[in-house]
């Protein structure tokens, strides 16, 4: 069966002019912009971490660091002062539906209800296996 998935309507290639194609083509990108590896300097770690002053290392190759991490510092405190409107919380409150408070009982208080063919069986099986148990121990 031929799928033309061409827009143009083009017929599919024969096996040997695809690998041709296919050994031509660049190699395909994931993502349109490439990750760089900029490596954060260590002094920047260390003003994170608590042991340095930012002072102490504010140096051109790692502002653009410290300068991030203070915008997202202050972003940080910001979305924690953001409260939910009162008006909000009642709606959602009110929106939650009131459950009964429901009493577990206790396992040796709950009723047992034994199938009377199942209990049978079971006390087939204890007899065959004392039985079994009897000439095992002669």
């Amino acid at each position: 069966m031929f799928n033309a998935f061409d827009p143009k309507g083009a017929p599919e290639p024969t096996g040997r002019d695809r690998a041709d194609r296919v050994s031509e083509q660049q190699p395909l990108a994931d993502r349109e912009v490439p990750i760089g590896f900029a490596v954060t300097p260590a002094g920047v770690h260390e003003w994170l971490d608590g042991d340095a002053a930012e002072s102490d290392i504010r140096r051109a190759d790692s502002a653009r660091h410290i300068e991030f991490w203070n915008r997202l510092n202050a972003e940080a405190v910001a979305r924690r002062q953001i409260r939910t409107p009162a008006h909000v919380q009642a709606q959602i409150m009110a929106a939650i539906a009131p459950t009964k408070a429901t009493m577990v009982e206790p396992w040796y208080r709950k009723s047992v209800a034994i199938n009377p063919i199942l209990a049978l069986a079971a006390a087939a099986a204890l007899v065959g296996f004392g039985a079994i148990m009897a000439l095992a121990a002669r």
